[in-house]
């Protein structure tokens, strides 16, 4: 085998474990916010805000209005497109191949060499 292959392997390897660890052994289960933690003065104030837009409930009355119901759908169907060429960076075939000039080749050449 070659040395990158087993490296690779070892690689995979302890990126299991590490996740396996993690996952099945409860360290990564801490709730994510907690009051006995919170001893900066912003994570507090964090605390307090998130604990009044817990109460925030929203009325959804509005989607049994008569009014809600007679909203019409006006979405435009798209038409499907050709595709373009298969290398659009392809020169093309036939006439003559008069590219468009580079602007940043035409502007260093009028200064001298510096954009």
């Amino acid at each position: 085998m070659k040395p990158n292959t087993i490296y690779l392997i070892i690689a995979t390897i302890v990126v299991a474990f590490g996740a396996y660890w993690y996952f099945f052994t409860g360290t990564g289960n801490q709730p994510p916010l907690s009051t006995a933690m919170a001893t900066n003065p912003a994570q507090v104030r964090f605390q307090t805000l998130v604990g009044e837009l817990q109460p925030i409930s929203f009325n959804t009355a509005i989607f049994s209005d008569p009014r809600f119901d007679a909203l019409v759908d006006i979405t435009t169907s798209i038409s499907p497109e050709s595709s373009g060429r298969s290398d659009p960076l392809a020169p093309f075939s036939g006439g003559s191949a008069a590219a468009a000039p580079n602007p940043v080749a035409s502007s260093t050449a009028a200064t001298g060499g510096h954009p």
